[in-house]
C-alpha cells in the first residue's frame, strides 16, 4: 500500500518524565522510575514498589476545577499526552473538521478514593461505630460530591478529551490489559485506511496505583512479591526516603535501587525475575494517511505496516501460550509482506514474569528461528514498570525514538539473563544500530496478544 499510515504526532507521561524527550533522555542515561509507594499506606501488601507518575496538574492542562473533581490521576496523563500528541501534529479545527478526527484510547479500571466517600460514612455511625444505614440515606449521602458516580467510568476520561479538542468522529474505549493498548492503534490505523477519519488519535492509559490496582494485580499472580526492607531508606544513609514528588524524587540512575532491594526489581528475561511491578503511564499517538501528512506538511515519524491479535491461554500461568504469540507476531509479518530477517528489532512485552517471559522467549525463538542469533530484544517494563493498557503506545514511542537516533537503550535490571535464551537482549549498555524496522509485542494476563511493525519512513 503506497499511502501508508503514518504517525505524525505523539505523546508520552511515564515515571521517567511527563513527554516523550524526559522519558527518553531518562531511558538512554539508565534511569528507573520504580520506588517505594508513598501515596497510600502499604502494610498488608507484599509489593510496596511501584513506577508512578507524580507532579501533574490541571491546572496546567488547563483543566476547570469543576471538571477536575471527576478527574484522577490517569484522566491528566491521558489529557497530558493527547494534547501533546495534537500539538506534534500540527492539527487545527480550522485545518481538519471534528467530525474528520476519531479517537481510540485504550485503559483499566477505574478506582475511588477512599476520601471521596470518607466524610458521608463518618457521618452516618452510630454510638457503636456501625454504619446506620437510614442516617447514611437520609442525610449522610449528602456529602458525596453528586457528579462522583460519574468519575468510576473509565470513559469519562475519553470524553473529557474529546471535548476538550473538539473530537467528533469515530470513536471507542478498550480495556483493560496490555493488549488493548495495540487493538486501539489497530482500530485507529483501520479507521483511515477505510477513509473513516483523516486523522485519528489512537494509544492507552495505565491505571493509577491504588491499593485495588496492586490487589488485582497480585491476584492475578503476575506481581513480584518479594519482600523489601522496612522502612525504605536512602541509599547509603539512615534517613527515609523523601516524597515522591517531581521536584524531590528525580528517576534512579543507573544502579541505584532507591533503598529497596534487588529482590524488587522488574527484570524483564533475567535469570532471576519473579514477576512484574506496575507502573503509571500513557501514550498517545496521532494517525494519518502519508498523502494527508503530505498535504498538511505536517511531520510523519514512522509508518504502521502490520500488526495482528492473537489468543491462547496457559493453562499453568496467567499469559498467553507461545504458540498464541507466534501466531500474532507471524501474521503481523505476512501483513507487512515482510521475513523474519527483516525485522532489527523486537521490542518485547517482557513483564519479568516467569512464565510470561518464558513463552515470549520461546515463541521469539519459534518465529525467528532461521535468523535468532541476529535478533534484538528490549523491554522498557524494568525501567518504567507495566503500564497495562498504556504499555503499547509508549513502547511505540519509544521505538520512534529509536528509530530517529539509531541507538537502543539497555533493557534495566536484566543481568543475569535467562540461559535460554538464544537472541540478542540489549541489557549493558545502549547499542547504537541503524534501525528500519520494529516489533513490538503486547499481552494481558487472560491470553490475548498481539503485534504491530512500525517502519521508517522517508
Amino acid at each position: 500500500m503506497d499511502d501508508k499510515v503514518v504517525i505524525t504526532g505523539m505523546g508520552v507521561v511515564s515515571s521517567l518524565g511527563h513527554s516523550t524527550s524526559e522519558t527518553w533522555n531518562a531511558l538512554l542515561s539508565g534511569g528507573c522510575g520504580i520506588r517505594p509507594i508513598e501515596d497510600f499506606d502499604v502494610q498488608g501488601f507484599k509489593c510496596k514498589v511501584a513506577a508512578q507518575v507524580h507532579g501533574l496538574s490541571p491546572l496546567e492542562l488547563g483543566i476547570h476545577h469543576r471538571d477536575a473533581r471527576i478527574m484522577d490521576k490517569h484522566s491528566l496523563m491521558l489529557m497530558k499526552c493527547s494534547q501533546d500528541a495534537f500539538k506534534n501534529s500540527m492539527v487545527t479545527a480550522a485545518s481538519i473538521p471534528g467530525e474528520d478526527i476519531g479517537f481510540f484510547a485504550a485503559m483499566g479500571m477505574v478506582d475511588y478514593n477512599i476520601e471521596d466517600l470518607l466524610s458521608a460514612v463518618l457521618k452516618s455511625l452510630d454510638s457503636h461505630s456501625n454504619l446506620n444505614y437510614t442516617a447514611f440515606y437520609s442525610s449522610g449521602y449528602q456529602d458525596i460530591y453528586p457528579l462522583w458516580p460519574l468519575s468510576m467510568l473509565n470513559n469519562i476520561s475519553f470524553c473529557q478529551v474529546v471535548v476538550s479538542l473538539g473530537i467528533k468522529g469515530e470513536n471507542t474505549v478498550f480495556s483493560p490489559h496490555a493488549d488493548s493498548g495495540t487493538q486501539a492503534i489497530i482500530e485507529g490505523a483501520n479507521t483511515i485506511i477505510e477513509k473513516r477519519a483523516q486523522l485519528v488519535l489512537a494509544g492507552g492509559v495505565s491505571e493509577k496505583v491504588s491499593p485495588l490496582s496492586l490487589a488485582r494485580t497480585s491476584w492475578a499472580g503476575i506481581l513480584n512479591t518479594s519482600n523489601p526492607p522496612t522502612p525504605p531508606f536512602a541509599k547509603g544513609g539512615n534517613t527515609p526516603l523523601t516524597p515522591l514528588d517531581r521536584g524531590e524524587s528525580p528517576p534512579l540512575k543507573k544502579g541505584e535501587k532507591g533503598g529497596f532491594s534487588d529482590e524488587m526489581l522488574c527484570r524483564p528475561f533475567g535469570k532471576d525475575r519473579k514477576g512484574t511491578i506496575i507502573g503509571e503511564g500513557c501514550g498517545i499517538v496521532t494517525l494519518e494517511s502519508l498523502s494527508s501528512a503530505k498535504k498538511r506538511q505536517a511531520p510523519y515519524f514512522a509508518a504502521i505496516t502490520g500488526y495482528a491479535c492473537a489468543f491462547g491461554k496457559s493453562e499453568s500461568c496467567n499469559c498467553p501460550t507461545s504458540r498464541a504469540l507466534s501466531n500474532a507476531m507471524e501474521q503481523a509479518l505476512f501483513k507487512a509482506d515482510l521475513k523474519p530477517s527483516d525485522i532489527d528489532l523486537i521490542i518485547a512485552h517482557g513483564d519479568g514474569t516467569h512464565m510470561g517471559d518464558k513463552n515470549e522467549i520461546e515463541a521469539i525463538h519459534h518465529t525467528f528461528s532461521n535468523c535468532i542469533s541476529k535478533i534484538n530484544v528490549f523491554s522498557s517494563k524494568g525501567a518504567v514498570g507495566n503500564l497495562l493498557a498504556g504499555a503499547p503506545a509508549v513502547d511505540i514511542i519509544l521505538g520512534i525514538c529509536m528509530l530517529r537516533d539509531g541507538i537502543i537503550p539497555a533493557v534495566s535490571n536484566a543481568l543475569p539473563l535467562d540461559e535460554d535464551i538464544r537472541f540478542k537482549v540489549i541489557s549493558k549498555e545502549p547499542l547504537k544500530k541503524d534501525l528500519k524496522r520494529i516489533l513490538i509485542n503486547a499481552s494481558s494476563c487472560e491470553g490475548q496478544c498481539a503485534s504491530l511493525i512500525i517502519e521508517a519512513v522517508n
